[in-house]
């Protein structure tokens, strides 16, 4: 149970949750929720009553080894070693992917002796760089066979019966269905609510960045083997070439992608306004071209011609906010018609009949 106290000295703070780190002799919160220290780990917070687990499962004891204490100064060969070891005995992935298997096997899932046990090997094996104690993994706990899922293509795999096993086929059902931006779907799609007055007059710039825009995205997926725009820009990566890994590299992908963004940004807002003074209207007209150019059937397959590339999208979002208020507009303005009509004509009848 959690408990609500008044702190007087909070009250100016707003969205803040006070979380105690100890607690009448009880594990602190922090490491109730999946085990955090407290080190940058983000929280999520909801008031759905269905969220609450039905029952609670006594938690493990992650009470590390003692560290290996020294009574000299470290040498450089000692140095040596410790690395060397640290890359013979390193086993987190391994024992990460047998728990997956066993979990996805074994009736009593997560709460298998076997998951059990290997997450007690997690545990001495995220601690070995501090203590020096290697996680050893039994031949019992070794896997054979790996449930379809995990796609573990030059491995023996099986046809999971779980829930994730399930969902995973569905999608591979629905997979061949989802296509590319084709110019058929460019033609159903196209927004003319985001055109606007002078978008015409950036078009010739604004084919150009697309076209930049559109390599330096292609080649960031190319180099990290994405195989789907989609992937990239949200972060979902399903699958990666072999010499990267999602754990590891995410993070990169991540800032590569943010930057590309951030330097279009500073396209756009280095892009000629022209003379008419009109700074607003102009960057809507900017933005309205940069619309225009990736999503108008004329301009379907026109960038990066010989890379064997899809046609991209998410060019033009790099300006989300000023197509967001073109929309906000454009509805505004349908909304008020009536009324803008309702009132002219109560003025023509002022006129003639007053």
């Amino acid at each position: 149970s959690y408990y609500y106290f008044d702190i007087v000295l909070l009250f100016s703070l707003p969205f803040v949750i006070e979380i105690s780190v100890e607690f009448c002799s009880c594990r602190p919160h922090p490491n109730e929720c999946s085990g955090s220290d407290l080190d940058g780990d983000i929280y999520f917070v909801s008031w759905d009553p269905d969220l609450i687990p039905t029952r609670m499962v006594a938690p493990m004891d992650y009470t590390p080894a003692p560290t290996e204490t020294l009574d000299h100064d470290v040498m450089i060969e000692e140095v040596h070693e410790y690395f060397a070891n640290y890359i013979v005995n390193e086993s987190l992935g391994i024992i990460a992917n047998a728990h997956v298997v066993f979990a996805d096997r074994e009736s009593l899932k997560a709460e298998s002796t076997q998951c059990i046990k290997l997450a007690e090997l997690f545990s001495i094996a995220v601690d070995y760089p501090k203590t020096g104690v290697p996680a050893q993994i039994p031949p019992e706990l070794h896997v054979k066979e790996y449930p379809d899922f995990m796609e573990k293509l030059d491995r023996v795999t099986y046809v999971s019966e779980g829930v994730i096993g399930k969902l995973y086929r569905e999608i591979k059902k629905q997979s061949p269905r989802i296509e590319h931006f084709t110019k058929d779907v460019a033609r159903r799609s196209y927004d003319s609510d985001l055109i606007v007055d002078g978008y015409q007059d950036y078009i010739d710039e604004a084919v150009w960045m697309k076209g930049e825009y559109d390599f330096k995205l292609g080649n960031l997926m190319e180099h990290y083997g994405i195989k789907s725009e989609a992937e990239i820009i949200s972060g979902c990566i399903l699958k990666m070439a072999k010499n990267f890994t999602k754990s590891s590299d995410a993070d990169a992908i991540r800032q590569a992608v943010k930057s590309l963004r951030k330097e279009a940004r500073s396209w756009f807002s280095e892009m000629n306004v022209g003379e008419s003074g009109d700074v607003p209207e102009a960057l809507y007209a900017k933005a309205s071209a940069w619309y225009h150019v990736t999503y108008h059937p004329e301009y379907w397959g026109c960038y990066n011609e010989g890379y064997g590339r899809p046609h991209l999208i998410s060019f033009p979002w790099c300006v989300y906010d000023k197509l967001l208020l073109i929309k906000q507009r454009k509805k505004f303005r349908r909304r008020m018609q009536p009324h803008v009509l309702d009132l002219q004509n109560s003025m023509r009848r002022n006129t003639i009949f007053g």
